[in-house]
């Protein structure tokens, strides 16, 4: 039996968010979906909540399938001092349809395919959300839950069917990213989010945080920051993709980028996914 639909019997609760609702009406078997590269069938992105602006530059959705049945997720980290690789690694595989199917039925059996599911407020500040975006049979169902996985079991402020609901979504993610990581093939991104994140001053009092700086390898460059405002921000694509990506190969999240005649400055960069709405406005 499928784990999310444990999860909700374990709960002793029949409530609209462990119940197959929309496939119900659908006039067709099996689920239908999109096929192109560029339609996005499910995103999961869990979010970071109150950190330093670098790391919400860097984060990447946990999991996302596109149309041509290509699963991607995080691959594995390297810790390295000082400072850690300066583009996280991507993995990806090609799901059989059956796959496919198998997600979209774990979607429906977690009432992800619905309408929009109170997750409750665990009373917690500084949280992340987790929202996850379904898309079949023409129709996008979006969820969107605050503090997941933080004190889902005993908070008091959620009632019953909120922590069931809350362990139906989390058993859906915790399976979803399972085929995409391990020994699969490296992902090579078309397209990368480049965001300046220090204004070209030393990056720490601590010599052993200095790092050499490089000089920066394409034509496309961020625009100058704004007074009292470090963020400037580029999306890169086409022949540059590659170049870029062989410069990151040496270099750290500290590293200093020597772009033109600016001091050398701190920049944070992340694969740009299918549904990435790139920088902001």
């Amino acid at each position: 039996m499928n784990g999310v639909v444990v999860a909700c019997l374990t709960a002793g609760l029949t409530l609209s968010g462990c119940t197959r609702s929309f496939v119900d009406d659908l006039p067709f078997v099996p689920y239908g979906h999109a096929t192109s590269a560029s339609d996005v069938l499910i995103s999961i992105d869990q979010g970071v909540g109150f950190v330093p602006m670098e790391v919400s530059f860097r984060d990447t959705a946990e999991f996302v399938l596109l149309g041509d049945r290509t699963a991607i997720a995080p691959g594995a980290v390297a810790e390295s001092f000082p400072g850690r690789p300066a583009i996280y690694p991507m993995r990806s595989v090609t799901l059989t349809e059956e796959r496919v199917q198998e997600l979209f039925r774990a979607a429906d059996d977690a009432g992800l395919l619905g309408e929009e599911i109170d997750y409750g407020d665990p009373g917690w500040t500084d949280l992340a959300y987790t929202n996850v975006d379904v898309t079949v049979g023409g129709r996008t169902f979006s969820q969107s839950a605050y503090g997941l996985g933080f004190d889902d079991e005993t908070s008091p402020e959620l009632t019953r069917e909120q922590r069931a609901a809350r362990l139906a979504l989390r058993g859906f993610i915790e399976s979803a990213p399972e085929v995409a990581v391990g020994d699969n093939a490296e992902y090579v991104p078309t397209g990368l989010v480049a965001h300046r994140v220090s204004p070209g001053e030393s990056n720490s009092v601590d010599p052993e945080l200095e790092a050499e700086p490089l000089p920066w390898p394409i034509t496309t460059k961020p625009p100058p920051p704004p007074a009292m405002n470090f963020d400037a921000c580029i999306v890169i694509t086409g022949p540059e993709v590659s170049t870029l990506l062989a410069a990151l190969e040496p270099a750290t999240e500290l590293t200093p980028w020597v772009i033109g005649a600016e001091p050398p400055a701190r920049m944070a960069f992340r694969p740009m996914l299918a549904g990435d709405p790139g920088c902001p406005e």
